[in-house]
């Protein structure tokens, strides 16, 4: 978890307490607001299997190439250990700039898998291309495996495609 994540969480409980002298109520609180941080990361549902995660990144590309970026955020919610409002805002900061993509790059034609990179057996990363008639996005969907499933761990996209130019042989 990122560190301004934690201010964040640390904020939250801050205003959460104060004004609260009774140790008893804050105890209650304390282990409340533990108890729902730590539900983010624990209780997310996974892919039992590597292959399942490629499966599910082509589903997620489907969508965005059909510009339905809530819809496919939506169905990676309960596989990514991060507050849903994360996510919320995610697919909103891709609606505030689509309009700006679809006029530089012009309308979508397709994805295309690139590449799968693997770091030992706990990340593997996918590269797609999500092509236009006037140029291409790139999207990296990372998934990690701390135990015994597969969770979302990234999504990014860029138009700058040089970080594809050394990741592909």
């Amino acid at each position: 978890m990122s560190n301004d994540r934690y201010f964040k969480y640390l904020e939250i409980l801050y205003v959460f307490l104060i004004g609260e002298v009774d140790m008893e109520v804050v105890m209650k609180r304390v282990v409340f607001f533990f108890s729902v941080l730590i539900s983010f990361n624990v209780f997310s549902d996974g892919f039992k299997t590597k292959e399942e995660t490629r499966v599910f990144s082509d589903s997620l590309m489907d969508h965005f190439v059909r510009a339905e970026f809530q819809e496919g955020l939506d169905s990676a919610k309960k596989y990514w250990p991060i507050p849903k409002v994360e996510i919320d805002g995610l697919a909103n900061q891709i609606k505030q700039q689509w309009p700006i993509v679809d006029q530089r790059f012009g309308q979508p034609i397709e994805k295309e898998f690139i590449s799968e990179k693997m770091i030992g057996q706990s990340f593997v990363r996918y590269y797609y291309l999500h092509k236009f008639e006037n140029h291409s996005l790139y999207w990296q969907i990372d998934f990690y495996k701390p135990k015994e499933l597969w969770k979302v761990n990234t999504l990014i996209y860029l138009d700058n495609l040089e970080p594809l130019f050394s990741t592909v042989k």
